[in-house]
């Protein structure tokens, strides 16, 4: 322990919390580098603490109203460090091993309160009893632990809106109404061998501000979420038993810098602990790796800071640094020495010294090969004693622009990357080593060889994991200013030093690891010259990095330039500008939300195309989501004419003497498609001003009657928003209103009622048709827009209603007008609780109001890591090793896009695959393997041509390079890279065979059915609808219903975004409300009965199509379709198929096609054509918001059957899209917002399509599919697939082959 007199004096809690820095200063008497001058604003200096005392503003604590103050009594950052006990220790670089650390995570006693003014001012005193309080662990995040709630919002900032109680607070204040404050209390004993030694309390991540207390006296505060904060505390500290308080504050004025699109979490959420260092201290240090000579050799340069704390220090002190390689070996005879007169400095300030020695012949450092070396750092005190000994993993790299490109160790490097935020769904931010690992080698697995640490310095753990398993990281500062980049931080000088601090704080704690390559200035933070100043700072220390800003592309900001979703065609143009030649990324692109992540490979196609395009990062890795406990679903019943059912959202609740909180989705129903006069009415009682918040709404794109910012908003939708406003009252909060609007379409009048004030407008236009569901509180357009407070009864009428009818008590459900009559008195309510425990929460779950909904979860992955179909294709085109086929079977080129590697380093073998089957196969020889980095190399395969070849028979050659020794990341064998190919070996095509030969069928017409009987087999067709309705063979049912046309898809949140369901609505029911005008039947062969079913399609303009039934003895059902859209002008159609119902007994699948996994137009290269087996439920693809999954391309047949092997087979002439599922595109698109609250059918919804749109991906809010993946209303669609049973005996591959034709 240091002596007494080095023990600060006293402060009062009130002078600290209330008084600002002045009064703190005057009674911490803080030493002078705690609070630091503003940065200039060619940031020469980045400001420590706070500004000068006479800066703050008058009464405010450090955490409100004041961007200049961050920071009190805190330590300047430092690179990571631990000291250790010796060279056994610092070799192992176990940070958490080192008997100079004492961890604080674990229990912590907690309390939480609302709001500042609640927090008990004295929690942190030794005499508060607080063995009554919850406990916490360290760390997490308290939301996860029952208080308060998690936040999701994009843009919007966390406290405005209902979610901060309608204050609105502004910069520079942080919010007080809502502002949750968490105190911790622990106990600690400190370890007897730290006396006479300094000891500091270091905490990894706090969100978003703090105080800290030792044995009841205050020792700082800090702001900045995820970069580190330390204190040093040896004159708070006793012998035995301390304990330490903190003071968290959810918010703070420095979250004005935290506005990332994320779930917003709070607390404690990374580790703390104690580490003791000694009296004279190596307190920081940089190791720098120049290359040269080619880059055949380096040196090490050392750059060491060591202080002395308490008295001064006299003599001369050195710093000896030796290297050791992977084995634990000196790389030197001798150390690297620095000696330091550590005198010359006055105690408290760093003493710095510079030294570099050669290393000969390093291994290199790079993503593919991580090769490192341990740097151990022993201080000696003049008498030659080792005090302090530290450590620091090394990687001998360079990573610069050269020539115009970045390039790590001299190779032009393409950034196979992906950003991803901290999140796990049942820990929140609070990720273990163990998640990270996890992490790091999915990454590693799917061919990722970069990370961009969106948004905020990552888990110090994580840049250790990335330099050893090899990661190129883009390391980003804790900055985003979204909802106010329009004007901060901007050129603003009063926030200059607070981002200038987090940006030099990021650099200084992260600079000693090779995998940070390029650091970042924030995200989303607009521009201005405060970027300049973090630019500036970061190069005048560091300039073995290029630097990034995407917000602020000039060259005096970003070394390179950036853009976020842009197309591959906007891409590919950047490559031919030559006004700006910097290198280019796509900071963010391929946005994967829900089913996305489509066209990819075109957009490495260009990538790979030009040099100066070097990749870019996926947003996102995995989805972000917490783990929550299943409500009950909630379901209520309106007393209309149709007694519509609504499913309420998670977070709603429904009181019978209050009304409905939260939203309600009704039941689709064509009475409420409204296109001419009508009246929307309800009762409310809001609870806050600001944003849109629905009361009664048919979606976003018909009619709604809404709060929109500070008005009551009544608006129809014609080709745009038409619409009549009405200032909200001053009394509109916490008080019941009648709310109506009236649109009249024989008098032209648009009205807005408001406790029976009228605002009235003229249009000539009336409402659009739609498809939407119409909504209670909530827009099933945007179901994140959710009204704040409760509606007592909600009306829709299909007539104009009068100023007298709406004052007038007496009307009722009765009359028939009425299309919607909700009233709390009346209506019906029930809860079913789902046999799920838990579910994947996202915006709104928690009551979150504002939110964004589920544009959390845009991952590659689920939240729980689980991969599928877009995993499968990041896989696939990220991969480094490709090949291509030849002019002859078996030729082969073999490209190595690999900068380091030679594809002779994996073992390669290849397949010859014939309708799923292995044939043949080999291994590929170590020279056809010798592909150097960055070349390519033709192979022949040695493919023995079969001797005959069936009708039809199919043969691809599939090659795959494994590797041939563990990794950190992978066990032998794991296949990084795989290649199909087409072979054509002459098979002859396929001959249907006449069907005079086959059993003779009768045809029986009745003006109920079309019954076609044969040996064996009936075949039903209604003459009404125009399908099967049975199709029985051997005593078994085979389809009950189908296949009925379908040119609709569940929305997609790509679809959603783009304003698809409203935009081609017109698909949504063309084929379910189709109307059959002819069916014909011709029995004029004794083998075969053809039946023609033509009709027309609802659409815009009317359409039309036909289905050909050629129903064969022999009980094979040939389905010919054809449609013909109404017009070039129709919307793109989001499927042209048919959809049939199975006995739910038909449940296991085998199909040979593109799979396993799910593919689509856009996304199916990574998926090869092989013969799977499966379920109908294990088709079913799990996406957080539901919505289309679970489709196969490219199916050449599919079979379904009961477990004894008899079913139905389906074959493509020659390739179809298939889907099977326990939900039709309509149950999907209803609205649900979780699959629990979905309910399966017991019969199997088969999909037989001809296509079915891609997915997209550019974006998730505007960017529509791809041309070249649409289907266009201007031709007409032909495609035919073939129905026919299967039994146990039967191969489905052979029985594929064989066609039936008339004749």
């Amino acid at each position: 322990m240091s002596p007494s007199s080095d023990r600060p004096g006293s402060v009062s809690r009130r002078g600290f919390l209330e008084g600002g820095a002045a009064a703190l200063l005057s009674g911490l008497a803080l030493p002078a580098a705690s609070v630091a001058a503003p940065a200039a604003s060619t940031a020469a200096a980045a400001a420590a603490g706070a500004s000068p005392a006479a800066d703050l503003p008058s009464g405010l604590p450090e955490w409100n109203g004041t961007m200049r103050l961050f920071a009190v009594n805190a330590e300047e950052p430092h690179a990571t460090l631990m000291p250790y006990a010796g060279l056994a220790g610092a070799l192992a670089g176990d940070r958490t091993r080192s008997p100079y650390r004492l961890d604080l995570d674990g229990p912590w006693r907690f309390r939480h309160v609302s709001r500042p003014d609640q927090r008990d001012p004295d929690f942190y005193r030794d005499d508060v009893d607080d063995r009554s309080w919850d406990t916490i662990p360290v760390p997490s995040n308290w939301q996860l632990h029952g208080y308060d709630f998690p936040i999701y919002t994009n843009i919007t900032y966390p406290w405005w809106g209902a979610n901060g109680e309608n204050e609105n607070a502004q910069p520079p204040f942080a919010p007080t109404r809502f502002n949750p404050v968490g105190h911790y209390r622990r106990t600690f004993r400190l370890p007897a061998g730290w006396s006479g030694r300094r000891t500091f309390l270091h905490f990894e991540g706090v969100k978003s501000a703090f105080y800290v207390w030792v044995n009841a006296r205050l020792v700082g505060y800090r702001e900045d979420s995820y970069d580190a904060s330390e204190f040093d505390v040896t004159g708070y500290l006793k012998p035995g038993i301390n304990r330490v308080a903190v003071e968290v504050y959810r918010f703070c004025d420095g979250d004005w810098l935290e506005d990332q699109d994320m779930i917003r979490l709070s607390g404690i959420f990374r580790s703390v602990y104690l580490f003791s260092t000694p009296t004279v201290h190596l307190r920081d240090f940089r190791l720098d790796t120049p290359l040269r000579d080619d880059y055949t050799h380096a040196d090490l340069a050392v750059t060491a800071a060591v202080r002395a704390y308490g008295e001064p220090a006299h003599g001369t002190y050195t710093v000896e640094t030796q290297l050791y390689d992977d084995a634990h070996h000196p790389v030197w005879r001798e150390p690297l020495r620095q000696r330091i007169d550590v005198g010359s400095a006055p105690a408290g300030q760093d003493v710095t010294t510079e030294a570099a020695k050669a290393v000969r012949a390093p291994r290199l450092w790079s993503a593919e090969q991580p090769n490192l070396y341990t740097a151990v750092l022993v201080l000696r005190d003049p008498s030659g004693h080792a005090i302090e000994t530290l450590s620091a993993r090394v990687g001998f790299r360079e990573f610069a622009i050269v020539d115009g490109l970045m390039r790590i160790n001299g190779q032009p490097v393409k950034l196979h990357g992906t950003n991803r935020h901290e999140i796990h769904p049942a820990r929140g931010a609070a990720l273990t080593r163990d998640d990270m690992v996890a992490d790091i080698r999915l990454m590693k697995r799917m061919n990722i060889n970069a990370h961009r640490t969106s948004h905020y310095p990552n888990n110090p753990s994580w840049y250790e994991l990335a330099d050893a398993y090899g990661l190129y990281v883009l390391d980003e500062t804790n900055l985003e200013t979204h909802g106010i980049r329009d004007r901060y931080p901007d050129s603003n000088p009063e926030w200059t030093d607070a981002v200038v601090d987090r940006a030099r704080r990021m650099v200084h704690r992260d600079k000693n690891h090779p995998c940070v390559v390029i650091w970042s200035l924030g995200n989303e933070a607009g521009g201005g010259s405060n970027f300049v100043a973090m630019h500036d700072w970061i190069r005048g220390y560091d300039t073995t990095r290029v630097i990034h800003y995407e917000g602020d592309n000039r060259p005096e900001v970003s070394d390179i330039r950036s853009r976020m979703y842009e197309r591959p065609s906007t891409v590919e143009q950047r490559a031919h500008d030559t006004t700006d030649t910097r290198p280019y990324i796509m900071i963010e692109y391929a946005h994967s939300m829900g089913n996305s992540t489509g066209n990819l490979k075109e957009y490495w196609d260009i990538v790979r195309a030009y040099p100066i395009l070097q990749g870019g990062f996926i947003w996102d890795f995995v989805d972000q989501a917490l783990r929550w406990p299943t409500p009950p679903r909630k379901l209520l019943t309106e007393t209309g004419p149709e007694a519509l059912t609504a499913e309420l959202t998670p977070a709603a609740e429904f009181d019978r003497g209050t009304g409905l909180t939260g939203g309600a989705v009704f039941e689709a129903d064509d009475a409420l498609d409204l296109t001419g006069s009508l009246t929307l009415e309800a009762w409310v009682t809001p609870s806050s001003v600001g944003g849109h918040q629905p009361i009664v709404a048919r979606g976003d794109h018909q009619y709604s009657l809404k709060q929109t910012d500070a008005n009551l908003e009544f608006f129809i939708y014609s080709g745009g928003w038409i619409s009549v406003t009405a200032a909200l009252p001053d009394d509109w909060t916490a008080r019941e209103h009648h709310v109506a609007g009236v649109f009249d379409d024989a008098a032209n009048t648009l009205t807005l009622y408001l406790d029976g004030q009228a605002t009235s407008r003229t249009t000539d236009r009336a409402p659009d048709s739609t498809t939407a569901q119409i909504a209670l509180g909530t827009d099933a357009e945007n179901p994140d827009r959710v009204f704040s407070g409760t509606i007592r009864a909600g009306r829709v009428y299909a007539r104009a209603l009068s100023a007298a009818d709406l004052g007038s008590d007496g009307r009722d459900a009765d009359d028939p007008a009425v299309r919607l009559w909700f009233d709390t008195a009346t209506a019906r309510y029930a809860q079913q609780q789902p046999d799920e425990r838990s579910f994947l929460a996202y915006g709104g779950d928690w009551g979150d109001n504002p939110n964004d909904g589920n544009f959390c979860a845009n991952g590659i992955l689920t939240a729980d890591r689980r991969l599928g179909g877009k995993a499968v294709e990041v896989k696939h085109v990220y991969q480094y090793v490709t090949a291509a086929g030849g002019p002859d079977p078996g030729s082969v080129t073999i490209t190595n896009e690999h900068l380091f590697t030679n594809v002779n380093t994996y073992d390669g073998r290849w397949e010859l695959v014939s309708d799923g089957a292995v044939v043949q196969r080999g291994r590929l020889t170590r020279r056809q393997m010798d592909v150097p980095p960055r070349s390519s190399r033709t192979i022949a395969v040695p493919l023995r041509r079969p001797s005959r070849t069936a009708p039809g028979q199919e043969f691809f050659l599939r090659l795959s390079f494994t590797t041939r020794t563990r990794t950190p990341w992978a066990a032998p064998g794991f296949e990084v890279a795989r290649e199909q190919l087409p072979v054509d070996l002459g098979s002859p095509s396929v001959t249907a065979a006449p069907a005079r030969g086959a059993p003779p069928v009768t045809v029986h017409e009745t003006a109920e059915a079309i019954t076609v009987t044969g040996r064996d087999f009936t075949v039903v067709v209604s003459p009404t609808t125009g399908l099967l309705t049975s199709y029985v063979v051997r005593g078994t049912r085979l389809v009950t219903s189908g296949p009925a046309p379908n040119f609709w898809r569940a929305p997609t949140d790509n679809d959603r975004g783009n304003g698809q369901p409203s935009r081609n609505g017109t698909w949504r029911y063309a084929g379910a409300d189709r109307t059959v005008t002819g069916i014909t039947v011709d029995a004029g062969s004794a083998t075969a009965a053809v039946i023609r079913v033509d009709g027309t399609l609802p659409t815009t303009v009317p359409s039309s199509y036909s289905t050909t039934y050629t129903i064969f003895g022999n009980a094979e059902i040939k389905v010919d379709t054809t449609m013909h859209p109404g017009s070039p002008t129709l919307p793109y159609i989001p499927e042209v198929g048919t959809l049939l119902f199975l006995p739910r007994e038909l449940d296991a699948i085998e199909f040979y096609g593109r799979g396993p996994e799910e593919n689509y137009w856009d996304r199916h290269t990574g998926s090869d054509v092989g013969r799977y087996t499966s379920t109908v439920a294990r088709q079913w693809t799990e996406y957080i918001r539901p919505q289309e999954n679970g489709n196969r391309t490219d199916v050449r047949w599919i079979a379904l059957t009961d477990r004894h092997g008899t079913g139905l087979l389906a074959t493509g002439e020659p390739l179809i899209e298939v889907n099977a599922s326990h939900f039709t595109p309509e149950d999907l698109s209803v609205g649900a917002r979780h699959s629990y609250q979905l309910t399966p059918r017991a019969d199997v919804v088969l999909r037989l399509n001809h296509r079915q749109m891609g997915v997209g991906g550019d974006d998730s809010w505007g960017a529509q599919t791809h041309d070249e993946y649409k289907l266009f209303a201007d031709r007409d669609y032909q495609y035919t697939y073939r129905l026919r049973p299967l039994t146990r005996r039967d191969d489905p591959a052979a029985l594929a082959r064989r066609r039936t034709a008339l004749g």
